[in-house]
């Protein structure tokens, strides 16, 4: 009886180990949920052993989950469970049941008690964490019964029947079917929940992503199109003598074309305004207001003493209002001296267009952002985070017991252990920074809906099972029970096997037979499975083929789009330095395409833009030409080894040619024509290996072009004096 006693303990010891070990890593599912499979330990000693060495092993076992949770609550909640199964099993009740009873009538209000008096969870996330723990421990509690069942070596542990009523073979069968379809059920719904949970986190990172990618880059557009507009600005002023009237004049011109800036200004050298935009800011103060310095600013400093465009982070304005804003300043040199600033001119960005992109942005998506400078500080937030401009952009990254693979913050309450937003983050190149937030609730809400119903198809399975399973039993088990009853008095064929052959019951014999035609339509089904694959998977490469044109192209005028011009230039280029052949870069513009659409339709400015495109794609139809379509109504040629002698002739022959096209209006009540202003630059593959480069160039020269009356070719040769030789010989 001690040796019984002692193996008893070995094995109790030894599966409170293994226990622990699985416990110190739980499995992640999801946030801060956790699949604890090393409880199994104990329940399998409760069913062997009894409620006290099941106590004993899972005294051992919960140390692994208080190492890696530092939690007391699992020396209180778990050995409970043990001592509950133990008794159960001695009063002949099967552990998944007894499971079952203890989460819903001790092990659910337990736990709910214990969050609520010692943990600062929000009460939101209560009933999906106290269900997530009651459908664990039935999980375990059934992955112990099945390996009880399947591992003979713990069947000679199990207690012995004294004065009981030994369970019938039907009543064993019917728990056996229950266990092992619950348990299939159960793994199932985790293993979809987990590869679901999984696939939309990954969805919502690219989204949250690709969101933050998009607005990036239109508030990076949105800087860059004012930088370069005051620098443009900038360097028209510094090519010549202008009278005070003379910049004021072009300032308000430059503000009419450019609205984005709230106000602009011009300073002279000691930092004196001189120059203001809309003018009543300036001629509106009064005598003791009439000089107005800005030369303790940091936009007057950098452009003026640093002599360099510079972007401002967000501060408080002055003088012109009082508004939080972004300056951009620029340089004004002497004319005749490119290396003498005589002053500055600055615009004040209006930080109220970025509500725009976070309204368009919210057409589509539930998502917010806040922009900061490089200092930290809020430029712009969503009116829902109610984060005031110019304050410390301040967070909390999400808590380290969250495994997720998502990025998360919290913003309103930085101690919450629960996160409030998924975040992604896009850095401009002023080094600002702007911020997407996703709300994190509406995921943990699906995932909590996902196991509530993961719960009720739980316990319904196991009701129908059970039913299900009870009458399957019984006339399984009748047609046995009738040979028992023949065959009680002799022992004659006990050890005889049972096989199937001509003698074998009806029923036993047309269940292998339908067994064995299932298995030949099963695999029948496995065939058609995998050729229905092969064809999706087919249709599916077809459709990524498809995908990859749409990237490339332009959907309305089938011309490339600027990405591909991107991607392919530096081939072009690379290929063209090798071989020292010239490249010419044309960028066309429209000549007031938006009086066509404002007189004719959008339909009409959209026919406009196929037949500007189709007249593109027959002038230059060489196979290394890149036709583009490189913004609303911009144009982007691309060509390579390029005859430099004949390349402006050819761009002068298509603007006349498009000239003389006449167009007509969609509703066939109209007819007109359009002009094209072009800036167009050739050099040598040497030039530069960035397209940014050959496009600066050649839009110098289309604002040239448009500065001359529109309708206007004006083109740069770069090329060496090598093959500038090489082309008058």
């Amino acid at each position: 009886m001690d040796i019984i006693k002692q193996k008893k303990i070995l094995i109790a010891s030894i599966l409170g180990l293994v226990g622990l070990i699985i416990n110190l890593d739980p499995s992640p599912l999801f946030a801060n949920i956790q699949l604890i499979l090393g409880n199994a330990c104990y329940v399998i000693c409760a069913i062997l052993f009894g409620p006290w060495y099941a106590l004993y092993t899972a005294m051992i076992t919960v140390s692994g989950l208080f190492i890696a949770w530092d939690s007391s609550h699992v020396y209180l909640l778990f050995p409970i469970e043990a001592i509950f199964l133990g008794l159960a099993r001695r009063k002949g009740i099967y552990s998944l049941y007894a499971s079952i009873v203890f989460w819903i009538t001790i092990g659910m209000p337990l736990f709910y008690l214990y969050v609520i008096l010692n943990t600062n969870l929000p009460s939101s996330h209560l009933p999906f964490i106290i269900l997530k723990q009651a459908i664990n421990g039935v999980f375990y509690a059934g992955i112990a019964s099945l390996l009880v069942i399947l591992t003979p070596s713990f069947w000679s542990f199990q207690p012995k029947a004294k004065n009981k009523q030994r369970r019938t073979f039907s009543a064993q069968l019917t728990y056996a079917f229950t266990l092992v379809i619950s348990l299939a059920l159960l793994l199932a719904a985790l293993l979809f929940n987990n590869q679901f949970i999984h696939r939309y986190q990954a969805l919502l990172s690219e989204n949250i992503k690709e969101s933050a990618q998009q607005l990036g880059t239109l508030a990076q557009a949105y800087i860059d199109t004012h930088v370069q507009a005051l620098s443009t600005a900038a360097s028209g002023l510094s090519l010549r003598e202008a009278t005070l009237a003379q910049q004021q004049l072009s300032l308000s011109k430059l503000h009419q074309m450019y609205p984005g800036f709230i106000t602009m200004l011009i300073a002279n050298e000691q930092g004196n305004i001189k120059g203001a935009s809309p003018v009543s800011r300036l001629s509106g103060r009064s005598d003791n207001e009439a000089t107005l310095s800005i030369i303790d600013r940091d936009y007057f400093i950098e452009a003026f003493v640093n002599q360099q465009n510079f972007i401002s982070p967000v501060f408080l304005g002055r003088g012109f209002g009082n508004d939080p804003i972004v300056a951009i300043s620029a340089p004004i040199y002497a004319a005749d001296n490119a290396y003498h600033p005589v002053g500055i001119i600055e615009g004040s960005l209006d930080l109220s267009k970025f509500k725009e992109i976070d309204k368009t942005n919210k057409v589509f998506k539930n998502q917010s952002i806040v922009l900061v400078d490089s200092k930290n500080r809020v430029i712009f937030a969503s009116p829902e985070l109610s984060i005031a401009p110019l304050s410390e952009f301040s967070y909390s990254q999400n808590s380290p017991d969250y495994t997720s693979p998502l990025p998360m913050l919290n913003i309103l309450d930085q101690e919450n252990m629960a996160p409030e937003y998924v975040f992604a983050s896009f850095k401009l190149e002023n080094n600002w920074k702007l911020y997407v937030l996703n709300p994190f609730r509406p995921l943990v809400l699906l995932v909590e809906n996902m196991y509530i119903a993961t719960f009720a198809i739980l316990i319904i399975s196991l009701l129908i099972t059970f039913l299900i399973t009870r009458v399957i039993s019984a006339r399984l088990t009748r047609p046995l029970e009738e040979i028992a009853n023949k065959f009680s008095t002799s022992n004659k064929n006990s050890n005889n096997d049972y096989g199937i052959d001509d003698d074998s019951p009806k029923e036993i014999y047309s269940l292998y037979m339908r067994l064995k035609q299932s298995k030949k339509q099963l695999i029948g089904y496995q065939l058609a499975l995998e050729e229905k694959v092969a064809l999706r998977t087919f249709e599916l490469e077809q459709a990524n083929i498809q995908l990859k044109t749409l990237a490339e192209k332009d959907s309305l005028t089938g011309l490339y789009n600027r990405r591909y011009a991107e991607d392919k230039f530096s081939v072009i280029q690379e290929s063209c330095q090798r071989t020292d052949e010239v490249i010419a870069i044309a960028i066309l513009d429209l000549d007031r395409f938006k009086h066509i659409n404002d007189t004719y339709g959008h339909l009409s400015g959209d026919a406009t833009l196929k037949t500007v495109a189709k007249l593109l794609k027959d002038d230059f139809k060489r196979d290394g030409d890149i036709i583009v379509r490189y913004g609303g109504e911009e144009f982007l040629v691309i060509m390579p080894l390029c005859n430099a002698l004949k390349i402006e002739s050819h761009l002068e022959n298509f603007k006349l040619r498009l000239a003389n096209t006449v167009i007509e209006s969609t509703d066939k009540t109209a007819h007109f024509n359009v002009t094209t202003s072009i800036g167009a630059v050739i050099a040598n593959g040497t030039y530069s290996d960035a397209l940014e480069d050959w496009i600066k160039q050649a839009d110098i020269n289309l604002y040239s072009a448009k500065h001359e009356g529109r309708n206007q070719l004006v083109f740069t040769t770069l090329l060496d004096k090598a093959t500038k030789n090489e082309f008058n010989q």
